[in-house]
């Protein structure tokens, strides 16, 4: 084996780029919240992007490497620390046999991703082994990883020769503050909403729900209230779909969002910004803006 999960943290997952051609079966494409920082980890390892890598939500993980590896952390949510010294993020490291990685609480963040070069071996399931917790399908028996797992690499020998010479300055405001702006287009059901309505939403500063989770963002504030009450026969819904219940209360679809559903969908959220609502912890604080 090459990585044992001591502690797998608060939720820690197998994903890879995502599944991709079985929505029409009701399956999402899963994978990466924060597509951004998971293709740069693995850029850092010269991996190919659909490598199987570690997503981690904030702290509380701890992992031992039994042979030395090469690897990167980007995103945020944890202070990485490698046998007790501060392991810095968006740079390709050498990790020797025996080493303890740990990840300890930060300010700001939520999701860092772990990639070793060569990638994690997952077997495949529906051509992919990104983990979709609510199908129990993907990563380790459609489960989050558990103390007591055990992780093999792709690369038995890690190949320094081949990484790329670059440290990343890597700029996500999510990972600085606890508010941010988000940017979305016209939904679908944009014009069910009044005027008033459609500036309440910009207007208004929400709050991330504790319940959220990689399927939706609840978002907390005024309620918004169609003039027009209209039923929505339920039709196709995808990560970065803003939808609003009968009862006035927004939900952002994310990586895990289901593939129909029948709430009017007020806004789409800008692939960018996605990446940036997936560093939002609950309780931070949301402004949108149209574009």
């Amino acid at each position: 084996m090459s990585l044992i999960v001591h502690k797998p943290g608060l939720q820690s997952t197998i994903q890879d780029a995502g599944r991709e051609g079985f929505r029409k079966y009701g399956i999402p494409a899963a994978g990466p919240m924060d597509l951004a920082a998971a293709q740069l980890a693995q850029l850092l390892c010269n991996n190919h992007h659909d490598q199987s890598l570690i997503e981690l939500t904030l702290h509380g993980a701890i992992f031992e490497f039994e042979k030395s590896a090469v690897i990167a952390l980007t995103g945020g949510g944890a202070i990485a620390l490698l046998n007790d010294a501060p392991l810095p993020y968006n740079k390709s490291v050498v990790v020797k046999a025996g080493s303890i990685l740990k990840f300890q609480a930060s300010l700001y963040g939520c999701r860092t991703y772990l990639a070793v070069q060569g990638g994690f071996s997952i077997p495949q399931e529906m051509g992919s082994t990104a983990t979709y917790l609510p199908g129990k399908l993907g990563g380790i028996h459609g489960r989050a990883l558990q103390a007591g797992d055990q992780l093999r690499f792709n690369r038995e020998q890690p190949n320094e020769r081949s990484l790329p010479e670059i440290e990343v300055e890597w700029f996500n405001p999510a990972l600085s503050s606890n508010q941010v702006c988000i940017r979305f287009i016209e939904g679908p059901e944009w014009s069910w909403f009044s005027k008033e309505e459609q500036n309440l939403f910009q207007q208004t500063t929400w709050t991330i729900h504790p319940q959220s989770n990689r399927m939706a963002y609840q978002l907390e504030g005024n309620a918004l209230n169609m003039t027009q009450k209209k039923e929505l026969v339920s039709t196709a819904v995808m990560p970065g779909l803003v939808q609003v219940t009968p009862a006035g209360i927004p939900f952002i679809l994310m990586a895990d969002a289901q593939t129909i559903g029948g709430y009017p969908r007020i806004a789409r959220i800008n692939s960018t910004d996605r990446n940036i609502l997936a560093q939002c912890r609950p309780g931070y604080l949301l402004n949108f803006q149209k574009l």
